[in-house]
């Protein structure tokens, strides 16, 4: 029986695998396994989020407007004096306003990074680089801008009326307001991705495990125990399909019981108990998961590393 304190609010946890008996399964796995029904493009679709509805309706928008105004059916500007000056003023306006509004939008991007990296850890400033969403922004603004720099170039072409001339404001004009309408979407994304859930899931993605291990620490040292309990969820969750995708691996699996033991081992030295029960918690869930997998060499890179970890507990917390 594990001693902690009954303070931390989590009860004690028997470890049962110490003897290195292990519960056995109710049934074995089938030898013939059904063929997996998921369904790719659905589980895709799913994934989707309000921004990516968002973005995928502006799109078809743009090109039936576009395929509109190059086939001449319709014309978003029609405000021409015969030395289209007013075709000046407005390209001018547009390049101005659409470079303000971009430099507002990088501007907040980089105070929202600040801030998270006080938060989370300094690699939230590889995760905004590599961010699709401020890439976007920036293409998509950019083109607009030069759009209208060309413009402003072209203004004084003695072509004037060839059928490019004609079109060219029109085109202007979509990339003007695709601008516009692409910040909604954008500062939805901006503040989903703020959030410790989507930024941890990030990190497992590209299996940036320190990145994961910084955020922990910096959780246990402000107490933000459910922002630990979130990550450990997300941690858990990876580690079952790297774990069972490696066809139980020791190997893969000792990458992860050595993650938990850092992390109860750092908990237990800022005598946080109940950041020591969530890292034990989490080695004992993957005992048991890997038992029920049948990987048995992985369960038992797992529950040495429980048993490590309580004798650390013993040391530290006392019985």
């Amino acid at each position: 029986m594990l001693g902690l304190p009954e303070s931390t609010g989590y009860p004690a946890i028997i470890i049962l695998t110490i003897s290195g008996s292990y519960p056995s399964p109710q049934r074995p796995p089938p030898a013939n396994p059904p063929k997996s029904t998921r369904r790719p493009l659905l589980d895709w679709a799913r994934a989707w989020r309000l921004e990516h509805w968002w973005i995928a309706v502006l799109a078809v928008a743009f090109v039936v407007v576009a395929v509109a105004c190059l086939d001449g059916r319709v014309h978003l500007y029609s405000g021409d004096v015969g030395d289209g000056a007013n075709r000046l003023v407005l390209y001018s306006t547009i390049a101005e306003a659409l470079a303000a509004l971009l430099a507002l939008l990088v501007t907040a991007t980089l105070v929202a990074t600040q801030l998270a990296t006080q938060t989370f850890t300094p690699r939230v400033v590889r995760y905004r680089i590599r961010d699709p969403w401020l890439w976007g922004a920036i293409v998509v603004f950019s083109l607009g801008i030069l759009s209208s720099l060309v413009g402003i170039a072209r203004s004084g072409s003695l072509h004037f009326h060839t059928a490019w001339q004609q079109r060219q404001p029109d085109l202007v004009l979509m990339l003007a307001l695709a601008s516009l309408a692409y910040t909604g979407p954008f500062t939805l994304a901006m503040l989903r991705s703020m959030e410790s859930q989507s930024f941890i899931a990030w990190l497992l993605k590209i299996r940036e495990y320190q990145g994961v291990e910084d955020f922990m620490r910096n959780a246990i040292n402000q107490g933000l125990s459910g922002e630990l309990g979130i990550a450990i969820l997300l941690l858990r969750l990876h580690a079952h399909a790297a774990i069972a995708t490696a066809q139980g691996n020791p190997g893969s699996a000792t990458t992860f019981a050595k993650f938990g033991v850092r992390l109860g081992r750092y908990a237990a030295t800022k005598k946080d108990p109940e950041s020591f029960g969530l890292a034990l918690s989490y080695l004992t869930f993957m005992t048991t998961d890997c038992t029920h997998m049948m990987f048995r060499a992985a369960a038992d890179v797992f529950n040495e590393a429980v048993v490590n970890l309580h004798t650390i507990a013993e040391e530290t917390f006392g019985r």
